[in-house]
């Protein structure tokens, strides 16, 4: 079966099953932090923590998720904005209203439902292998389902699924972050381009420091790298809170964490049910209830929503969970299960989704600008042929109706947004004129001359970041800069963890796995 149809077959029977299971673990660590466990250490009643509590969050929120929020944060609210899902499919949908819904599903995927599975798992392990001396591997976890059996055959194969796991699970995320880098660099330096050879050459760079900082210990690398990209995207966070309506988005951040609790429960269980049953052939095109104004033939949501944004997630964050589980047991010894449900629920939520909210709240703000100003897509001339017919196409008298508002052209009309070409361009513009301009220069209807507008909606998922630095005028190169840097260490910060983990594993739990090993 291939890969592609293994994931839909997967969303299509288990999706149920995904969304009822985080719905599930989320209740249970409530229960647990307000019974009387909350007051068990993990670990034996005399003893203290090992980091300051400064410290101990920094190194779990930059192993837990540092990479994603460069990634996703101005990338995700701007595809669920302006992108095909039932949101966008419905035109009766104030534009306000959908930015805050767009912004919302966002955080509800870096949300409690993300991190509960990081909480449970941490919490197991520090326990059992703390508090009752069991080796800190994923296979203790099972000990008081199957006892002294986890030193056995069964107890290897479940740490053997967890090295793969983690591997697995922590590919993706490296993956993106090697493309982001690549993408970064070469916003600053054209000639370095986007290709697998560039980005396989990144991960092997950044994997040989990554190695040393591994070796160096969870105390001097991976502590001291964490502590400084944690600053870092302090930084970068309070410059762009600071230098765009900084009243806006502290609104947006309290209303969205509002609009957050309003919703958790029927996003928290909604299993796109309708939407999956496409033998039904979905009921607003049945009864003749599409709602005029939209390009889509049903105002239902796509069949392929959840498959692609939340089982997908679910899927990612449960793949991290023994690697992110017991790096952060690893961490937490002498802390009271109470704190440790506040460090790895409570707090990385606040911070999160300030995080999400800053720079979501600053794409769709840029987002909206640029398409007040007409900027628009560049049109995809793959699907155009160039020839006599069309190459003395007179943009400036012509009728400028096209299928898509979001594009120039689309075979041999032109729409609305033609009057941004025709303004850069001038009044003789045709055609071939566009045509070449585009080949020169693709971003010419998608970014300001001064670059402090961009249609983020057309660029590709790993510019947008930096084009959001860009919109900031003198102070762009500075913060791409700075980005990118965070980027690269949050990245060191995430191969750190995941190493030190699987070498714990495959060392049978020693804590400190031999040097050569690392």
């Amino acid at each position: 079966m291939p890969f592609g149809d293994l994931l839909s077959w997967i969303t299509e029977k288990w999706t149920w099953l995904y969304i009822s299971s985080q719905n599930l673990w989320f209740l249970f660590i409530v229960y647990l932090y307000f019974s009387k466990y909350g007051k068990i250490k993990l670990g034996k009643d005399t003893d203290e923590p090992e980091f300051s509590t400064a410290t101990w969050f920094t190194m779990l929120f930059a192993c837990g998720i540092g990479i994603g929020l460069f990634y996703f944060s101005v990338y995700e609210t701007i595809t669920h904005y302006t992108g095909n899902n039932r949101m966008t499919r419905d035109p009766s949908i104030p534009d306000n209203t959908l930015a805050q819904m767009a912004l919302n599903v966002t955080l509800f995927h870096w949300g409690v439902h993300g991190w509960v599975v990081y909480t449970l798992v941490g919490a197991l392990l520090g326990i059992i292998s703390f508090r009752e001396g069991l080796p800190l591997t994923i296979k203790s976890c099972f000990y008081p389902l199957i006892g002294e059996r986890i030193y056995g055959w069964i107890g290897d194969l479940v740490d053997i699924i967890s090295v793969i796991i983690s591997v697995w699970g922590i590919c993706p995320s490296l993956a993106l972050g090697a493309i982001q880098i690549n993408s970064g660099i070469r916003y600053l330096i054209p000639s370095f381009e986007s290709t697998i050879f560039n980005q396989v050459m990144l991960i092997w760079a950044i994997t040989i420091f990554a190695t040393a900082s591994t070796v160096s210990g969870t105390h001097l690398g991976i502590r001291r790298i964490s502590e400084f990209c944690f600053l870092l995207g302090m930084l970068i966070m309070l410059v762009v809170l600071f230098y765009r309506n900084t009243f806006y988005i502290l609104n947006l951040y309290v209303q969205s964490i509002g609009f957050y609790f309003q919703w958790i429960i029927q996003l928290g269980f909604h299993c796109d049910a309708f939407e999956q049953e496409i033998s039904s052939g979905g009921g607003a095109a049945d009864r003749n209830r599409i709602l005029k104004g939209g390009d889509y033939e049903t105002s239902d949501g796509p069949m392929d929503w959840m498959d692609n944004w939340t089982v997908f997630y679910w899927g990612w964050w449960i793949a991290w969970c023994p690697l992110v589980g017991m790096f952060v047991a690893k961490i937490s010894k002498g802390r009271t299960l109470r704190e440790f449900i506040n460090g790895t629920m409570s707090a990385p939520l606040l911070y999160t989704f300030l995080w999400m909210s800053i720079f979501g709240a600053t794409g769709i703000q840029i987002e909206r600008q640029a398409a007040s100003a007409g900027l628009c897509c560049k049109p995809d001339f793959n699907l155009v042929t160039l020839n006599n017919s069309i190459e003395t196409f007179d943009l400036s008298s012509t009728s400028l109706a096209g299928y898509n508002p979001n594009y120039v052209c689309n075979s041999t009309k032109c729409n609305d947004c033609a009057n941004t070409a025709i303004g850069k361009l001038g009044s003789k513009a045709t055609y071939k004129t566009l045509y070449y301009k585009f080949k020169e220069n693709p971003k010419f209807t998608e970014v300001s001359d001064d670059a402090k507008l961009t249609r983020l909606s057309c660029r590709k998922s790993e510019e947008m970041w930096f084009d959001t630095m860009h919109t900031m005028g003198d102070l762009g190169n500075a913060m791409h800069v700075i980005s990118l840097v965070g980027i690269v260490l949050y990245f060191v910060t995430s191969s750190d963890s995941a190493s030190l983990v699987v070498d714990t594993l495959s060392a049978n739990g020693d804590a400190h796995p031999p040097r050569a090993q690392r």
